[in-house]
């Protein structure tokens, strides 16, 4: 599975809200300059949070976006569900009967419990632990981890 840039840029932009404080109205030119997010995308992307109920947006020239609920009730999944479709490691998976082999393929049980890890951690990281997270990354706190580039994993320090 590999996030859309779409993905991404909804996740950086559900972020930069959660670091704000409450019913803080940003506009999405701040967040787009913040984020590194190309300007033109944004507007489509919170269109779509906001149809998801993820945040609201307020027109005028006091206008822009907000989150619609408190960035501890908001997950990854849900975001990137709002975004993409429903996360399926493989087709298989998408829909019970869906794979003809299902009851005899020995990989799809592996598929299956790797998929609903996946799930787990999407849905048990919030926005409210991202934010966190940042704030702790960026005062030059690793909280015991250093990131190893080369095989993109956090290792113990």
């Amino acid at each position: 599975m590999q996030l859309t840039r779409q993905a991404d840029y909804a996740i950086r932009a559900l972020l930069h809200l959660s670091s704000q404080e409450p019913g803080n109205v940003v506009q999405t030119k701040e967040i787009a300059s913040s984020e590194g997010i190309p300007e033109k995308y944004l507007p489509t992307i919170m269109r779509t949070l906001a149809r998801a109920g993820l945040v609201r947006t307020l027109r005028g020239n006091q206008g822009g976006v907000l989150l619609a609920r408190q960035p501890d009730e908001i997950n990854l999944r849900e975001v990137i569900e709002a975004i993409e479709e429903p996360i399926v490691l493989n087709r298989c998976l998408r829909d019970e009967g869906e794979c003809d082999r299902e009851g005899s393929c020995p990989v799809h049980p592996v598929w299956d419990r790797i998929q609903q890890a996946l799930i787990d951690r999407l849905e048990s990281t919030t926005f409210a632990d991202l934010a966190s997270e940042r704030t702790s990354c960026e005062a030059g706190s690793s909280k015991g981890w250093e990131f190893n580039n080369s095989q993109r994993e956090r290792i113990p320090a």
